[in-house]
């Protein structure tokens, strides 16, 4: 993969501002007050892992999970349609950090070290003369359930290293990685999910929960029961990871009082991602009865890629009752609820410490869960369903954003490390496939992009332009088509329908052509097996 720096000068924040400023003058937009040119110096980055936006009540969430996001959202600006860039957990997060798509920063699947030498988010503002600090989930050096003896292949301690193939994207797995408790990525300050955790469970005296199998850390809680039953953290509300963490960032907030370098700092919780299973007593905050099924719950899978039907692990519509599915729904909200308490201690601490009106804070996650839509939980490959693409993002800048504001920008997670440069007025590497949204800020109709496109695992390619989506998959039998105008809930697929096949030749087109200004090594091979 070519190095981002060996492509494109550097891009300015002038420059970038210079282009869009026919478009944001042409918008039809009300005037909106002039704002003081302020600079905030931090940079706070919030993240949760599974977390789709029906989670949130600034989204419209009507039982209000998560009043202090909703209360954040209220000071700033939300994104209500922000589609994640790449799936799953490792890709997502390498293109936030790099603002690039898999094909160039290369972590294409979990379990990818991403290379040190791509320009990412950590090395940038380290380079810059900022105090980092990192606290919770990367999943960006390996594997992370490491060093256990009984976990295959090589303890758990490895990593996944591409293949050289012809015509698709392979790995293998190797014996080494770092794992979630080095620093890493231009981050100094570090607390992981896995070997501090478990020092930090013995300092309190829970060793006894070190007992239990699967073993407790990152995204283990020690549940008390299976995924199909009604289940709970065994670990105190007090210590688990989710307060540990946020412990974490309080801490780092009071010491770095009185220096005199900004900070950039990373918050990234494990949670509400599976198993969901919230501490109490979080786990019964909702009642079932007030927690209902999606409008798309029941989804035959008709006319979609057979691998979605044959998912049982995820697919739990034929198996499990009503019942069963609101109860999945509740505990998924309690545990979005829980995270949200300690991101209400973080955003407390930013106040108290005297930087709040001198940092820019953003909250996002890597990608969602189906909670129940199409009759699946969790999260599926060879699909582009809006329950796991729609991440919220929510940002708040010191003098650039309007209270209360929202925007229907179209706009990817590719999009946010060069937007924060921008924020922060530092030089956006070249190469790049991220645009800065700045001018949204304070215009929240300026149109950013006219269509998104989600590297899904290595074998999808999604296109969306805020009607239509178009998911190409390279190894299922059909590709899916919807209108997402007329079929909100995405339960028709309209490939093989009569009357669609101009969209969708104009949508493979349009994928193809993506491939091909994105340099993707395997270009050749998606456009033979466009169906």
């Amino acid at each position: 993969l070519p190095h981002p720096l060996q492509r494109k000068p550097m891009i300015t924040r002038r420059h970038f501002l210079k282009n869009l400023a026919g478009a944001a003058a042409a918008s039809t937009l009300i005037n909106h007050p002039s704002f003081p040119d302020k600079r905030a110096k931090n940079l706070l980055i919030i993240m949760t892992d599974q977390q789709p936006t029906s989670t949130l009540g600034c989204y419209g969430n009507p039982l209000k999970p998560t009043p202090h996001l909703d209360r954040f959202a209220s000071g700033g600006i939300r994104f209500s349609n922000c589609q994640i860039s790449a799936f799953p957990c490792s890709p997502s997060r390498a293109t936030l950090l790099t603002g690039c798509y898999p094909q160039r920063h290369g972590v294409f699947t979990n379990n990818i070290p991403l290379d040190d030498n791509i320009p990412s988010l950590g090395y940038i503002l380290k380079n810059a003369g900022y105090a980092t600090a990192y606290f919770g989930k990367s999943h960006l050096k390996g594997h992370m359930y490491r060093d256990v003896p009984w976990r295959e292949p090589y303890n758990g301690s490895w990593y996944n290293r591409r293949i050289p193939v012809a015509d698709r994207f392979e790995v293998e797995k190797i014996p080494g990685g770092l794992g979630e408790d080095v620093p890493h990525l231009g981050f100094d300050t570090w607390a992981g999910g896995w070997r501090q955790y478990h020092a930090y469970l013995k300092r309190v005296g829970l060793e006894h929960l070190l007992n239990h199998r699967p073993l407790p850390g990152n995204h283990q809680v020690a549940s008390s029961a299976p995924n199909d039953r009604h289940r709970y953290s065994l670990i105190p509300e007090e210590h688990h990871m989710a307060a540990f963490f946020a412990h974490r960032a309080e801490r780092f907030l009071r010491m770095h009082r009185g220096s005199s370098l900004p900070f950039f700092m990373v918050v990234s919780f494990y949670g509400p991602h599976l198993p969901v299973a919230p501490p109490k007593p979080w786990n019964e905050k909702f009642r079932l009865e007030d927690c209902p099924l999606p409008d798309n719950h029941p989804d035959t899978l008709e006319g979609k890629p057979e691998s979605q039907r044959e998912n049982a692990y995820c697919y739990k519509l034929p198996s499990w009752s009503e019942a069963q599915f609101r109860d999945y729904i509740r505990r998924y909200y309690g545990y979005a609820a829980y995270i949200d308490a300690q991101i209400g201690r973080i955003l407390d601490a930013l106040a108290s410490s005297g930087f709040e009106e001198d940092t820019i804070v953003l909250f996002t996650s890597d990608h969602g869960d189906l909670i129940g839509a199409h009759g699946f939980v969790y999260k599926i490959d060879e699909a582009c369903y809006k329950e796991m693409m729609n991440v919220p993002l929510l940002l708040r800048v010191p003098g650039r954003t309007l209270p209360g504001s929202v925007s229907r920008s179209l706009v990817g997670t590719v999009d946010i490390m060069p937007t924060l440069l921008d924020l922060l007025d530092l030089k956006i590497p070249g190469g790049v496939h991220g645009i800065p949204f700045t001018p949204a800020l304070r215009f929240p109709r300026t149109p950013i992009r006219d269509s998104v496109f989600t590297h899904w695992g290595p074998d999808s390619i999604v296109a969306y332009d805020d009607r239509w989506k178009y998911g190409l998959h390279s190894r299922a039998e059909i590709d899916e088509l919807y209108d997402t105008e007329k079929d909100p809930g995405e339960l028709t697929n309209l490939i093989h329908t009569g009357g669609y096949e101009d969209i969708a030749r104009d949508r493979r087109n349009r994928i193809h052509g993506w491939l091909e200004t994105t340099r993707h090594p395997y270009r050749t091979a998606f456009v033979k097996k466009g169906k």
